[in-house]
């Protein structure tokens, strides 16, 4: 790896903890929801990371899938966090923290504030989260999904529970707010 891309990566490491600190998050690491999974708490966000852990980080397409496939049909709870009922934001915390061994902050709002922005037209890859306003309760998120490639994206719906959408759906076009990259 290049010099410029090690000094990248670690203004994005340092950012990313700077926005968790700053958020007052105090996250603490969450009990995994899998059977047979790793018992071990996510690591934190380190600047000198080793290979493993930066292919672990930067993402594997197929692994990203198989943890979303784990959730799948877990019913929606506003305010769940575990695999008896879950939220949007609670989905996507815990596929994070199992498929990439970050944590997110609690809410969509709160993970709207991290990583960087992208724009559809310029191509979301797996791993983005991306954003919506669902509700009238006020501006902002108010939804967060995880895209998964192919103009499809995991979320948890509050009538249906872990499911996998088509972004383009007319639904979620109209109330699409953005997308944010976290990982590398």
């Amino acid at each position: 790896m290049s010099a410029r891309a090690q000094r990248r990566n670690r203004r994005v490491a340092t950012a990313l903890l700077g926005l968790l600190s700053l958020a007052g998050c105090g996250i603490t690491p969450a009990p995994r929801y899998g059977s047979g999974v790793d018992s071990s708490a996510p690591e934190p966000v380190s600047s000198e990371l080793t290979t493993r852990q930066r292919a672990f980080r930067t993402g594997d397409n197929r692994r990203l899938l198989k943890v979303v496939k784990g959730y799948l049909e877990v019913p929606y709870l506003w305010g769940g966090t575990t695999r008896a009922g879950m939220d949007c934001s609670g989905l996507t915390r815990a596929v994070y923290r199992e498929a990439y061994g970050l944590e997110l902050p609690r809410t969509s709002k709160q993970m709207y504030a991290l990583g960087r922005p992208v724009s559809r037209s310029s191509g979301l890859k797996p791993g983005d989260l991306v954003f919506f306003r669902i509700s009238d309760s006020g501006p902002g998120v108010s939804h967060v999904g995880i895209y998964v490639g192919d103009d499809r994206f995991a979320h948890a719906s509050s009538s249906r529970g872990g499911v996998i959408d088509e972004l383009s759906q007319t639904y979620f076009t109209q109330r699409y707010v953005g997308a944010r990259r976290i990982l590398p």
